[in-house]
C-alpha cells in the first residue's frame, strides 16, 4: 500500500519501521506514567524498555529467519534488514520475556508487578505495528470474496505472491482486536502485581492470533501436523502460550506485593 512513508534523497522512512518506533515511544511513556506510583524510577524503566526492544527485535527476526530460512540462502545479510518487515510476533514475545525477566531479576524488582504493568502495552504495540504491516504489504491474508477484501498494488510483496486477488486484511484484524485487548487490560489495575494481567494478555492474544491465522496466507512449509492437526507454527505456539497463561493465573499472587522502595 505505502511501504515508504517519506523519501528524501537517500533517506527513506519505512512504514513498518515508523510503526515500530511509534509503538515503542507510546508504550514507554504509558508504562512510565503508570509505574511511577509504584515507586519505579524513569531511568531504570527506560533501561528495561531498551533491553525489551532489542531482545524483541532479535527474537522476532531469528524466529522469522528460522521459519523462512530459504529466503536468506543467497542473501545472508538480508536477515538484518528488519525495516523491510519480516518479524514474527512470538519470537519477539519470547525474546522480551527472557531478557526482560533477567533485567527485572537483576534489579531485584517484583516481576509479577512489572510484567503486569507492561502487559497491556504488548497488545498496544502489536496493534500499532500491524498498521505498519498493512502498509508494508507483509503478513497479508489469503484470498476472500468478502466485501472488505483488499488488493495490493504491483511491486508490493503481497502482489508478488498472490497477484491482484482480493485478500483478507489480516493485519487490520490483528490491529483491531489487539487495540480492544489493550483497553481491556488497562482497566485491570486491581490485578497488578498478581501476574494475572500478563496471563490474560497471553491467553487472549494467543486466541486472537490462533483465529486470525485462518485468514492469513502461509506457505506449505509454515504448517506443522501433530496428532492429526495441521496448524501453523504460530497456532502451535499460541496453544503453548495459553498453557503458560493457565499456569501463571493459578500460580499468581492473590494479593499485590510491596511496591518498589
Amino acid at each position: 500500500m505505502l511501504p515508504i512513508l517519506v523519501e528524501l534523497g537517500p533517506l527513506k522512512v519505512h512504514a513498518y519501521g515508523a510503526a515500530l518506533a511509534i509503538s515503542f515511544l507510546i508504550g514507554s511513556i504509558w508504562v512510565t506514567r503508570r509505574a511511577r506510583p509504584f515507586g519505579y524510577r524513569d531511568d531504570h524503566l527506560m533501561e528495561l524498555f531498551w533491553w525489551i526492544l532489542i531482545s524483541a527485535l532479535v527474537g522476532s527476526r531469528i524466529y522469522y529467519a528460522i521459519q523462512h530460512h530459504s529466503d536468506f540462502d543467497d542473501n545472508f545479510l538480508g536477515i538484518f534488514r528488519i525495516w523491510g518487515g519480516g518479524l514474527t510476533q512470538y519470537g519477539g514475545v519470547i525474546g522480551a520475556l527472557v531478557v526482560g525477566g533477567l533485567y527485572i531479576r537483576s534489579r531485584g524488582w517484583v516481576w509479577q508487578e512489572i510484567v503486569d504493568l507492561i502487559a497491556p502495552t504488548l497488545a498496544l504495540g502489536e496493534a500499532i505495528t500491524r498498521i505498519g504491516c498493512f502498509l508494508n504489504g507483509c503478513c497479508f491474508g489469503r484470498e476472500t470474496a468478502l466485501s472488505w477484501g483488499v488488493s495490493y498494488p504491483t511491486g508490493s510483496h503481497a502482489h508478488f505472491v498472490v497477484g491482484s486477488k482480493s485478500i483478507h486484511p489480516s493485519q487490520l484484524y490483528l490491529m483491531v482486536f489487539n487495540l480492544i485487548l489493550f483497553f481491556f487490560l488497562a482497566r485491570l489495575k486491581h490485578l497488578i502485581g498478581t501476574s494475572r494481567v500478563l496471563a490474560l494478555y497471553l491467553v487472549f492474544s494467543s486466541i486472537i492470533r490462533f483465529i486470525v491465522d485462518f485468514t492469513r496466507f502461509y506457505e506449505i512449509g509454515d504448517y506443522i501436523v501433530l496428532a492429526g492437526l495441521k496448524l501453523t507454527h504460530s497456532q502451535w505456539v499460541s496453544i503453548g502460550f495459553i498453557m503458560l497463561a493457565v499456569i501463571l493465573w493459578f500460580k499468581g499472587n492473590r494479593k499485590r506485593p510491596s511496591t518498589v522502595s
